[in-house]
């Protein structure tokens, strides 16, 4: 009965607030709301078309200095050696090999440190005797730069697969823990006390409003982690690996080959864009089945 009870007031609540915000969305011209997406398309349009205008400036210039000489090649390299580079390495196939390695790693890694982080952030909830308790331990673990645990860790782990994804959850799970605790803590007290008032219990309360409420955090505590996950990845295999975008890197770097370093930097930045456009699909969904 409790539950029932429960799920009736919080579809009350949410009808209310639906009611009116279609009340307020009748209530403003239409011609004005078509006005301000249009203007919010043009905007957005305007500024993509920037963003690729200043991109091919600076690629344009830098290849052209490289080409003229003002640049100088051999610490900078070009534009076009980098493409050069990329393609060369792709016919060979070392291309989709150091990419899938550092894919792999870098998903593994996030399933454990961010998915991971943030189910034990959500589940601090629970008792704010323990969070306050850990606290102090999340704090100066946060604080520890994952290049200096990197190569403890892999020592522990050993120089294959399992150690780089170790540095790379590493990398990310105090950030999805804290994020997701802060979002446990913005909840809005007056639902939580409006639950407890039909005496639901924690669980009730943690899967019916905890969980939805904590949700944009969730998200933004995903999105940074991308990064994090790959940067622990690549970290990982700068110190050991036998392949891997990280690894392309450090070979690269050691024989003075400006180029292929470079394009190795390319393909870690497309990656993060990559993944971060997965991540913003998944958020995209959330918002349209009102999850979010």
């Amino acid at each position: 009965m409790t539950v029932s009870l429960a799920e009736s007031v919080q579809n009350i609540h949410l009808r209310l607030i639906k009611r009116r915000v279609a009340v307020g969305g009748q209530s403003q011209n239409p011609q004005r709301k078509v006005r301000v997406r249009a203007s919010s398309r043009q905007r957005s349009t305007g500024i993509i078309v920037l963003q690729v205008i200043i991109l091919c400036a600076f690629l344009g210039g830098w290849e052209i200095g490289a080409w003229s000489g003002f640049v100088n090649t051999f610490l900078f390299s070009s534009p076009s050696d980098v493409v050069s580079i990329l393609i060369s390495q792709f016919r060979r196939g070392d291309l989709m090999i150091n990419i899938q390695v550092t894919t792999y790693e870098t998903l593994m890694g996030y399933l454990i440190g961010a998915i991971g982080g943030s189910i034990l952030g959500l589940l601090l909830w629970f008792s704010k005797f323990v969070a306050d308790l850990a606290s102090p331990f999340i704090a100066a673990l946060g604080s520890i730069p994952v290049l200096a645990v990197a190569p403890m860790l892999i020592i522990w782990f050993g120089t294959g697969f399992k150690s780089k994804v170790v540095v790379a959850a590493f990398s990310c799970i105090v950030v999805a823990l804290v994020n997701a605790y802060q979002g446990t803590e913005k909840v809005d007290k007056d639902q939580l006390e409006l639950f407890r008032s039909f005496r639901a219990t924690k669980m009730q309360i943690f899967r019916k409003l905890i969980i939805p409420a904590s949700t944009p955090w969730l998200m933004v505590s995903l999105k940074l982690n991308v990064g994090f996950a790959l940067i622990g990845a690549i970290v990982g295999e700068f110190i050991s690996a036998n392949a891997g975008v990280g690894h392309m890197i450090v070979v690269a770097g050691a024989s003075f080959e400006i180029g292929e370093v470079l394009a190795g930097v390319v393909l870690v930045m497309i990656m993060v864009l990559v993944f971060n456009l997965v991540i913003g699909f998944f958020e995209h969904l959330l918002k349209r089945r009102h999850l979010m």
